[in-house]
């Protein structure tokens, strides 16, 4: 690395004001700034230039253009949490635009659900042994089958957990948050799955 920044310098510093005297770099502050950062510029250059291939386009099966979610089932005793995950996955998957939702009968793809887990559980507490923050976490159960090629994509357990303070949100606004990162973890699992 050395070798290449005295070759520049020799080559190019005369443009910055800069020499190499053999005894380290020799030129004024202005010159030795402009250099560094050009250089830090040429590093960051080719550094984003590094990232521009990267899609996860390329991780989905051609063949696969459009995706159902039937009913999420909810095995616990916490009511609702079956349609908020359905709610939110559809809403994931429009968002995302890899998989166009259908019904099942015209589904590439179909996912299933069921939520296994429901826990509340406190964090944190202040001097008074006051619970100032909890946490919510949601366990699930997917599985992700390829109706064209009838075979399972993925099938595996998948949590989400968010901690909350209750002076500041309501138990259901937890909810309605680890539902949220739940459905995003279960879009990119069944996206990166390939």
């Amino acid at each position: 690395m050395e070798r290449r920044v005295n070759r520049f310098i020799e080559e190019r510093g005369s443009e910055f004001g800069i020499r190499n005297s053999g005894f380290g770099v020799r030129g004024s502050g202005f010159g030795i700034r402009v250099l560094f950062v050009y250089c830090l510029g040429l590093y960051f250059s080719l550094f984003a230039l590094s990232g521009c291939g990267y899609s996860t386009n390329a991780l989905i099966a051609p063949h696969l253009k459009t995706i159902a979610i039937p009913l999420v089932e909810n095995q616990t005793m916490r009511p609702g949490l079956g349609e908020a995950l359905t709610d939110s996955l559809i809403s994931a998957f429009t968002r995302d635009r890899h998989l166009r939702v259908t019904n099942i009968e015209n589904a590439h793809l179909v996912l299933e659900c069921r939520i296994t887990g429901y826990n509340r559980t406190p964090q944190a507490y202040d001097e008074k042994q006051n619970v100032y923050a909890y946490q919510v976490t949601i366990d699930a159960n997917c599985k992700a089958e390829d109706k064209v090629k009838s075979e399972i994509v993925w099938e595996e357990p998948v949590s989400a957990w968010i901690t909350y303070d209750p002076k500041q949100e309501s138990e259901e606004k937890g909810i309605e948050k680890v539902i949220a990162k739940l459905a995003s973890e279960i879009v990119r699992r069944t996206i990166t799955s390939w």
